[in-house]
């Protein structure tokens, strides 16, 4: 077999060639660096879905916290009084999700104590909208900041201020700049969270099932946290975690017509849903962006269930209102046409009947 000829090619053709290969180079690395994020848009710009964070292993920091113990006390009484409302209602009344769940209907309603809520998720802005209700923080990723390098934690707590006027906010940041983080390190800030009073802990992410992390959520629960995890957006009925454990509320998200947000987890397993589709908030560069799944669908929940705390009486014998909290949550839910979607829609008024009609 004869040998093919060589060929040769002249210096300005391998200028062009050498030119053409570096072009698509950049353009494939720029792909694989956006894939790896959160999606977040600008407001009026098309919204993407936001991807939970994808298992890493990280580097564990020890605990330690950055505010003196008395500052995350629930005794701390919320500024709810009427100019207060009024501002609150002005800044936040008018998006769709906390319109929905009936959030401005309640505000005047009844008198909230403060509600210590964690957020277990890239950290949140220093500067965010929200900033004089950030009362404590700790970077479990080894960052080097608490501050949010990505934009999804800010998203998100400023959806929970937004719905509960009355929340106190914890930073846990446990994913890092690209959203990235494992069950040992969300594990590690829920026991930090429950240990520190939270009464909430809101986590808008899905990792790998692990006895730690079930461990983790069952110790926050019984020093009497409500856990409200997001179902993921794989548009699955597969079991996500850590929301598919049993002390924890497992929440769907739905569209403005009451839809299955795009990509929404569902089934059996699921506890309720809450808006998720198109939901506005600021970004860590203080920004109106979009988010669609699961993840703002928890922070709703989170919201009322916040609410509910600074307001709720215990029924139970262990000292805790949590459980009372969790079973106004679901029994008031709005009915869904949809199946898969746990008791149905969030409601902050009718969650709030059911406590006032158990208080003795």
């Amino acid at each position: 077999m004869c040998a093919c000829p060589a060929h040769s090619y002249s210096v300005e053709v391998m200028k062009r060639l050498l030119s053409v290969l570096s072009a698509a180079s950049m353009l494939a690395i720029t792909f694989l660096a956006s894939s790896l994020l959160f999606s977040s848009t600008n407001l009026g710009a098309q919204d993407a879905v936001d991807s939970v964070p994808v298992v890493t292993n990280i580097t564990h920091v020890t605990d330690t916290t950055q505010i003196a113990e008395d500052a995350v006390s629930p005794s701390v009484i919320a500024p709810t009084n009427d100019a207060g409302l009024r501002s609150h209602q002005d800044l936040y009344g008018d998006r769709w999700g906390v319109v929905r769940i009936g959030a401005p209907e309640i505000w005047h309603a009844t008198d909230f104590s403060a509600t210590v809520v964690a957020v277990l998720d890239t950290g949140i802005a220093a500067d965010a909208q929200f900033s004089d209700r950030l009362i404590g923080a700790i970077d479990l990723t080894l960052s080097g900041t608490t501050d949010d390098e990505h934009g999804h934690g800010t998203h998100m707590a400023d959806t929970i201020a937004a719905v509960a006027p009355n929340a106190r906010i914890l930073n846990v940041k446990v994913a890092d700049h690209r959203g990235r983080c494992d069950s040992a390190t969300v594990a590690q800030g829920i026991r930090w969270a429950a240990d520190r009073g939270a009464q909430v802990i809101n986590i808008s992410l899905e990792v790998a099932h692990s006895s730690q992390l079930e461990d983790a959520v069952s110790y926050a629960w019984a020093r009497g946290a409500v856990i409200v995890a997001a179902a993921g957006n794989n548009g699955t009925t597969d079991p996500a975690y850590p929301a598919a454990y049993e002390n924890a509320i497992a929440v769907a998200g739905t569209n403005r017509d009451d839809g299955m947000a795009v990509l929404s987890n569902h089934g059996g397993w699921i506890d309720i849903a809450a808006p998720g589709q198109k939901i506005v908030a600021r970004s860590h560069e203080g920004d109106l962006t979009y988010e669609t799944g699961t993840s703002p669908a928890a922070a709703h929940v989170s919201g009322v269930a916040a609410l509910l705390l600074g307001m709720s009486c215990d029924d139970s014998a262990d000292g805790f209102s949590n459980d009372t909290v969790r079973r106004a949550l679901l029994s008031s839910a709005d009915a869904l046409t949809i199946t898969g979607t746990g008791s149905g829609r969030v409601s902050a008024p009718a969650a709030i009947s059911v406590l006032e009609a158990g208080r003795p």
